[in-house]
């Protein structure tokens, strides 16, 4: 099948497919992963993509197996939203319909989701959130206006897909949708994942964390007041911080020093992947995912993957699914810092428990979340829909 595939996408993981002189795009990692598993699965794929780089659009590749058609996207988010990306979709549209693919596999929901819609080829839609419900969380006029693009996008793709049954209710509950949504999930190459050794005994527990943005959706004020009651209860424990916002002299670290709430913590921040997955398995002895609200959270996937027991959000969006309603992790109130403290404690010196989590949770993924048995679904998808 000739995949279109619409989205930010991570060009780094294509690596020995990649034409030349391909230019810096509008990137998410995942993504990435999903096109390559599609070009080893024996798949021809187009990328549309966005990128600043460029002021007009160019074409790498011959499309046997992959080719990149770049579309100019202004650097100013203020002033692509004024128009609702107005621009960025007229040129995503254009590019679709002169380099058509079969199917058009568009992420998020956007403007690429948008853009494919207005196509007149086959556009498959996939919610990675909860358009609505993240708009609220951050609190942003930006958000607001891009994320507004969501209610023309579900309504007018020709089939749609969420990665977690929570997504599906928010579409349906917030945007009026009624017509079936497939569930087709992210997913993990676990052969590609570092293994953890089994969970240890020892005095000194490192809990890690890996949060992408400091703020209210992700919760890491939580995180930190809970902590700081674990180090009450177990003084020599740990507590690393990894993803945007959370570095050294950054928000995060700025308002625990506030606090008095920085001790025992590595304010690591931005990581590159492999090397935070060396981490979690070296180290981590608990992954805690305070996030108030999670679609389908890649890093719980790949921590249950590592074989990390993860302690996260009762009532945190998609959680409760991958978790399987807390037989594959410990669910939690995240907005309570005393509850979160008790869990985490508690997992921690529980050793029979966390074992137990490690296994259930590493075959969870094995039956639910393989990365190569979500590309065939969405194929499986997009063969229905077309």
């Amino acid at each position: 099948m000739h995949i279109g595939f619409a989205g930010p996408v991570g060009l780094g993981m294509l690596r020995g497919h990649l034409p030349d002189g391909v230019p810096a795009v509008y990137a998410f990692p995942y993504t990435g992963w999903l096109v390559r598993t599609w070009l080893e699965q024996g798949h021809r794929v187009t990328v549309y993509a966005l990128t600043t780089e460029l002021s007009e659009c160019r074409v790498y590749g011959d499309g046997d197996p992959l080719r990149i058609v770049a579309v100019p996207q202004r650097p100013m988010a203020g002033h692509r939203a004024r128009d609702f990306f107005l621009r960025e979709r007229r040129g995503l549209a254009r590019a679709m319909r002169e380099y058509p693919a079969d199917v058009i596999s568009a992420h998020w929901t956007y403007e690429f989701a948008l853009a494919a819609t207005e196509t007149g080829l086959p556009s498959c839609v996939t919610a990675h959130d909860a358009p609505l419900r993240a708009a609220w969380e951050m609190r942003s006029a930006f958000r607001w206006m891009r994320h507004s693009l969501a209610l023309p996008a579900v309504h007018r793709a020709t089939t749609l897909s969420a990665v977690s049954p929570y997504t599906v209710r928010h579409l349906r509950r917030c945007l009026g949708v009624r017509r079936h949504v497939e569930v087709i999930p992210n997913g993990v190459l676990l052969d590609s994942l570092p293994r953890a050794e089994a969970p240890r005994h020892h005095a000194e527990p490192v809990f890690a964390s890996a949060l992408q943005g400091w703020g209210r959706l992700k919760n890491g004020t939580g995180l930190l007041r809970a902590f700081r009651q674990v180090r009450d209860r177990l003084p020599g424990a740990r507590l690393l911080l990894c993803g945007a916002g959370f570095g050294p002299g950054g928000p995060a670290e700025d308002w625990a020093v506030a606090k008095g709430l920085h001790r025992g913590v590595e304010f690591a921040g931005p990581t590159a992947h492999p090397l935070l997955l060396q981490r979690l398995a070296r180290e981590a002895d608990v992954l805690v995912h305070p996030s108030r609200a999670e679609n389908l959270p890649l890093t719980i996937l790949e921590a249950m993957g590592v074989g990390v027991p993860v302690v996260a959000g009762a009532r945190s969006g998609g959680v409760p699914w991958v978790l399987d309603d807390g037989r594959a992790g410990v669910l939690t109130d995240v907005d309570d810092p005393a509850v979160l403290a008790s869990d985490m404690t508690e997992l921690f010196r529980d050793h029979e428990r966390r074992v137990l989590l490690a296994e259930r949770a590493r075959k969870r993924v094995e039956g639910c979340f393989r990365l190569q048995d979500v590309a065939r679904a969405y194929v499986d998808w997009f063969q229905k829909a077309c």
